[in-house]
């Protein structure tokens, strides 16, 4: 065969060994690994660039939407999140995302599922991010808030809930829940300063 070792038969009887060229053998080798490589491409998917964030479940890369399907991606997520079904809500706020990296609605509602799984501190920089791309956006304000309060940090909920409060109508049903939320953190603040005064100090 062409490209395997030959041997000839000189004038004298002695064989004498034909080498493939080295360029050839390597160019063989080459090829051979890139289709390979190529095959395993197509039967084996990549993996979420950020398993940290994901829930413990399936690792298929979500499906790329039309810019036309991201409402439709959208109110099936909200719809998924609300019957439990986590992980599909999970899916479709990725899939929205890979069309529009700076959708700050998927970002905050993907903050609201490591909310619900304790995941505060992943929680708190995926609504970051969508602030960072929308500083006005109150419903990432609004659950940052909860997110701040629920690690113990009163100050930061009071200062991401007064920029909340800027944002919306005083009389909404929100604005009413917040205000109670600021006031309890006063009370419970004010409480703690009152412990921390030794008796007959002032």
């Amino acid at each position: 065969m062409g490209n395997e070792v030959n041997s000839k038969v000189t004038k004298g009887g002695n064989r004498r060994v034909e080498k493939v060229p080295l360029y050839l053998l390597l160019g063989g080798i080459l090829a051979i690994g890139f289709l390979l490589g190529y095959l395993a491409s197509a039967f084996f998917p990549l993996v979420r660039p950020s398993p940290s964030t994901a829930p413990p479940a399936s690792t298929a890369p979500a499906a790329r939407l039309s810019p036309s399907e991201i409402d439709a991606a959208l109110k099936a997520a909200h719809a998924s999140l609300d019957a439990g079904d986590v992980q599909g809500a999970w899916d479709k706020y990725h899939q929205v995302l890979m069309t529009d990296p700076r959708h700050v609605e998927a970002l905050t509602h993907l903050g609201n599922i490591m909310m619900r799984n304790d995941r505060l501190d992943e929680a708190i920089r995926l609504y970051d991010r969508a602030l960072g791309f929308d500083a006005t956006y109150a419903h990432a304000l609004f659950d940052k808030g909860q997110a701040l309060k629920e690690k113990g940090d009163a100050k930061g909920a009071t200062e991401v809930w007064k920029r909340f409060l800027v944002l919306v109508p005083s009389d909404s049903d929100d604005a009413k829940k917040v205000k109670g939320w600021l006031a309890e953190l006063g009370r419970s603040g004010a409480s703690a300063k009152k412990k921390m005064v030794p008796e007959g100090g002032k």
